[in-house]
């Protein structure tokens, strides 16, 4: 069968729960790219992230210092997977299923649900990229153009 590439959909979660499991680098870029679109973003994870801390201190972010328990799931309407540790995002990939909660797993594209996009916003326009999972580097390369079209500040992370 033909690869193709994933269709891009884009829905409202500006009153969905959103969890981020891992409090790291890669959890940190998808709480600051979530919190612009979704009201209730809840952050598990032991060790974190300063750019994750300051979106807890400006009141955009509950943060739960702690390790991953399964009941994290209950009431949510998407997960991301992102710990240091490829077992537990498999894990917690497989609880999102066995929920029916659509997942995002940083560490193993094949456990995904959904890919998370580089994201450029202005205003009402919002722009996500992929590369159905397979090429980051060029399609942050080509977010930071489209960031620099839409946003007029230049190319930045």
């Amino acid at each position: 069968m033909a690869e193709y590439p994933w269709f891009p959909v884009f829905i409202d979660l500006s009153d969905r729960r959103a969890l981020v499991v891992g409090a790291g680098k890669v959890a940190a870029r998808r709480v600051a790219t979530l919190t612009k679109f979704c009201a209730h973003v809840d952050v598990v994870g032991p060790r974190v992230d300063p750019t994750v801390e300051r979106e807890v201190l400006a009141g955009r972010v509950t943060l739960y210092r702690r390790v991953f328990e399964p009941a994290d799931l209950d009431g949510r309407d998407v997960v991301i997977a992102a710990t240091d540790d490829a077992a537990v995002n498999a894990a917690i990939a497989e609880a999102c299923r066995k929920r029916g909660i659509p997942v995002n797993v940083s560490s193993d594209r094949t456990l995904c649900d959904f890919y998370f996009p580089g994201v450029a916003v202005d205003g009402d326009v919002a722009v996500g990229v992929t590369a159905s999972g397979r090429g980051h580097r060029r399609a942050k390369e080509v977010t930071n153009r489209i960031r620099a079209m839409i946003e007029g500040t230049g190319i930045r992370d």
